[in-house]
């Protein structure tokens, strides 16, 4: 595809439902989302976010709230064992 920026070729990738462009002839800029579901899944992880995650505006840690609501304490739970898996599986491929 052809972009009308200067016109540099786009390359379009999926990830994780979202849909990224990044430009053909220069690795050095880094892609960027143009689509999909950006606000599905859990940044770097395969999970999906809780479904009460969508009531927050921000939904970086806040310990405060996450010990008041057990579904969120689960949840968290949730993506730090996913985030352990993930670092075993990148220490055992090096």
């Amino acid at each position: 595809m052809q972009s009308n920026i200067k016109d540099r070729t786009l390359i379009f990738e999926r990830a994780n439902g979202i849909t990224y462009a990044r430009y053909a002839e220069d690795p050095s800029t880094p892609r960027w989302p143009v689509g999909g579901n950006t606000k599905g899944w859990i940044p770097g992880t395969q999970v999906e976010c809780p479904q009460e995650w969508y009531e927050f505006n921000d939904v970086r840690p806040n310990f405060a709230l996450i010990v008041k609501n057990k579904k969120l304490q689960d949840a968290y739970k949730k993506f730090l064992q996913e985030q352990e898996k993930y670092i075993v599986w990148e220490s055992l491929r090096d």
